[in-house]
């Protein structure tokens, strides 16, 4: 696993109500805590707006149902 960074892109779970309907949000890192714990704006697919803090990282976003959690985006 990489470690975070300022400014890198991370995806972060999102209410589809406020997301045009995905589930999945990207956002960027804004501070760094450590190599787990990041804050985040999340750039939803609509006009609100989200900043999250203290996120923590997790492996896969499958079945978190809770807005604190972050990973990174599958590479291709």
């Amino acid at each position: 696993m990489p470690a975070p960074a300022l400014g890198q892109i991370v995806l972060v779970p999102a209410d589809p109500a406020v997301n045009n309907g995905a589930d999945t949000a990207p956002a960027i890192i804004t501070r760094v805590w450590n190599d787990r714990i990041v804050n985040v704006r999340v750039l939803l697919d609509s006009d609100a707006i989200q900043w999250r803090t203290s996120v923590t990282y997790a492996d896969s976003l499958d079945d978190i149902e809770y807005t604190h959690a972050w990973t990174w985006p599958p590479q291709v």
